[in-house]
C-alpha cells in the first residue's frame, strides 16, 4: 500500500511541473486513482473554510472539507477570537454607537487606502449579519466588549475562549456544527493540484492521503481556504527579503502557501504578496506582550540599551522595526514602577517562563541586559530630562508620546519582545464573490478563496479583527454564490 509520505514526496513535482504542462488540458480520473464527487471542495479546516462548508450545507449542497494536518491547524488557534464588527446588537445593547461610513473609512484608511474598496464594501455591508449569524446559527458566545486604542474602539467582538484562546473556541463551534450536519471534515488529505476541465473550469483537486492519490471532484466549485505563507520562509525571502523572512512565527507553522503553489498555474492574479501583519512575540515562549509595549509609557531600546524608533509606533510598527533595524531581531521594553501594571505583567510573563529582567536601578538593568551602564543611566536621563523640558520630540529619533511619566520608580523592568508575522495578506486577487480572478480580472470558473489565502482586503495593517470577519464573511458569500450557480 501506497503510503502518506511515499505519496507527497512522488507528487511534489505536481506543483513545479503544473505551469508546464496545458492547464487548458482534462484531468481524466486515473484507473488507480480513487474518485468521489461532491458539490462543493473545501480546502482548509479553518474558520474560512468550516464556515463556508456549513453555509454550503444549509443551501443545500453537499461540501466536503479536507485537512492536511491531522487537526484543524491553521492559525484561528492562535487568535484571540476578535471579530471587528459596527452597528450590532451587542454594541447597541452596551451603549456603542457606530456608523457604517465610520468603520468602512477607517478599513479603508489603516491599509492607506490600497485596499480593494470593493471588498471593504462588502465586508462593511455584511459583518454585522454574520456576526448575528454566529451567535443565534452556531451558538458561539461572545464576552463583553472592551474599549480599545483605535482603530479597535467599541468594535471587537470577542469570542469567548472559555479556558482557550477565542479563535481555537470558535474552531470548535464550527466542528460542532459540521458534526451536527453530518458534513465529512477528512483529515490528512493535502491538496497537490487543481483539476480543470476542457472550458478551463476548476473541477476538482488531487490529493494525497494516507491511503494513497485521491481524486475529488466538485460540481459547484472548490474554495481554497488553506491560509497564507506565513510560515514559508523560502516564500517570505522570495516577496519581502532576507530579513523579513526572518521574522519569528507567531501562528501555524502549517500556512505553507498552498493558496500561492494549487492557483499560480492558472494564471491568477496575485496581489499584495509583500504584505503581512507583525506583531511582538517572544520566540522562546510565545509569549505575546503587545499589551506592555503599547502602554503609552516608557522607552524602548535595542540589546545595547539603544533607543531606535518612536514610542509613539504602535504594537505593529514596534515589531516591523525590531525585525528591521536590529541585527537580532530582539529589543527590551523598559519601563518602571510609574506604570500600575507593571509588576503584575512581569509575573504574569515570568510565569509563561519568559525572561522579564527586574532590578531596583537604572544601572542594574542594564548590566542584566548586557548593556553598557554608563550609556543607558545617560539615556535614561536624557529621557527625563527632555521631558521634564518638554522636548522630548527633539530627542534622536523623537518620542511622540502624549502623556508620558519619568523614568524614576524602582523597580525597573525590561520585557524582550521580538518582531513576529502573524499572517500574509497577500494572495490570489478575489472579486465580491470570492471568485478568484486571473491576471485579466476574469473569474475562474469553479475556484473561490477565503480567509488569509484571498488577496485584496488587506494592505499595511488592518483592523485587529477583521481577519477572521473577512474568513467569515466571504466564506458565506462563497457558499452562497455557488448555491446560485446552476
Amino acid at each position: 500500500m501506497i503510503n502518506r509520505r511515499n505519496c507527497i514526496k512522488s507528487l511534489a513535482g505536481l506543483f513545479g511541473a503544473a505551469a508546464a504542462v496545458s492547464a487548458n488540458a482534462t484531468e481524466k480520473p486515473n484507473k488507480q486513482t480513487k474518485k468521489d464527487e461532491y458539490d462543493v471542495v473545501i480546502l482548509g479546516a479553518g474558520t474560512g473554510g468550516l464556515v463556508t462548508a456549513i453555509e454550503a450545507y444549509d443551501l443545500g449542497l453537499k461540501p466536503i472539507v479536507l485537512e492536511k494536518m491531522d487537526y484543524a491547524a491553521g492559525n484561528s488557534l492562535y487568535a484571540s477570537g476578535g471579530i471587528a464588527a459596527w452597528g450590532t446588537a451587542q454594541q447597541k445593547a452596551e451603549g456603542h454607537e457606530e456608523s457604517e461610513q465610520s468603520f468602512r473609512e477607517d478599513m479603508m484608511k489603516v491599509s492607506e487606502y490600497r485596499a480593494d474598496p470593493e471588498l471593504v464594501d462588502t465586508y462593511v455591508k455584511n459583518i454585522g449579519k454574520d456576526l448575528t449569524w454566529l451567535k443565534e446559527h452556531i451558538g458561539v458566545k461572545f464576552a463583553k466588549i472592551k474599549r480599545k486604542p483605535w482603530p479597535l474602539n467599541y468594535r471587537m467582538h470577542n469570542v469567548d475562549g472559555q479556558g482557550l484562546t477565542g479563535g481555537g473556541r470558535l474552531i470548535r463551534y464550527l466542528l460542532a456544527a459540521c458534526e451536527q450536519r453530518n458534513i465529512p471534515v477528512v483529515f490528512n488529505t493535502k491538496a497537490m493540484q487543481l483539476i480543470t476541465n476542457d472550458d478551463f473550469r476548476v473541477v476538482g483537486i488531487k490529493c494525497v492521503t494516507d491511503n494513497g492519490v485521491k481524486d475529488f471532484y466538485a460540481v459547484k466549485g472548490v474554495v481554497i481556504a488553506t491560509g497564507g505563507f506565513s510560515a514559508n520562509r523560502e516564500m517570505l525571502n522570495r516577496y519581502m527579503g532576507g530579513p523579513l523572512s526572518r521574522l519569528v512565527l507567531r501562528g501555524s507553522p502549517y500556512t505553507q502557501g498552498e493558496n500561492i503553489k494549487l492557483t499560480e498555474p492558472l494564471g491568477v492574479k496575485l496581489v499584495h504578496m509583500d504584505q503581512f501583519h507583525c506583531g511582538p512575540i517572544v520566540e522562546e515562549t510565545h509569549a505575546n506582550p503587545n499589551f506592555v509595549i503599547d502602554c503609552g509609557l516608557g522607552i524602548d531600546v535595542d540589546v545595547r540599551g539603544k533607543r531606535f524608533m518612536d514610542e509613539i509606533f504602535t504594537y505593529t510598527q514596534k515589531s516591523m522595526a525590531t525585525a528591521q533595524r536590529t541585527p537580532e531581531n530582539l529589543a527590551y521594553h523598559i519601563i518602571d514602577s510609574n506604570w500600575p501594571q507593571a509588576t503584575s505583567a512581569a509575573k504574569k510573563f515570568i510565569g509563561m517562563k519568559t525572561k522579564v529582567l527586574v532590578a531596583d536601578s537604572i544601572e542594574e538593568l542594564a548590566k542584566k541586559m548586557g548593556a553598557d551602564p554608563k550609556a543607558f543611566v545617560s539615556l535614561v536621563n536624557e529621557f527625563n530630562t527632555a521631558l521634564k523640558g518638554g522636548k522630548l520630540k527633539e530627542m534622536d529619533p523623537p518620542c511622540s508620546l502624549p502623556e508620558v511619566k519619568p523614568l524614576d520608580k524602582a523597580p525597573y523592568y525590561a520585557f524582550p519582545f521580538q518582531g513576529g508575522i502573524t499572517a500574509t495578506f497577500g494572495g490570489p486577487k478575489i472579486n465580491k464573490f470570492a471568485q478568484v480572478v486571473n491576471t485579466e480580472d476574469v473569474p475562474i470558473n469553479g475556484l473561490y478563496a477565503v480567509g488569509n489565502a484571498a488577496g485584496g482586503l488587506f494592505f499595511g495593517n488592518y483592523i485587529g479583527g477583521t481577519q477572521l470577519g473577512g474568513a467569515i464573511v466571504f466564506g458565506r458569500i462563497a457558499a452562497q454564490h455557488m448555491a446560485g450557480q446552476k
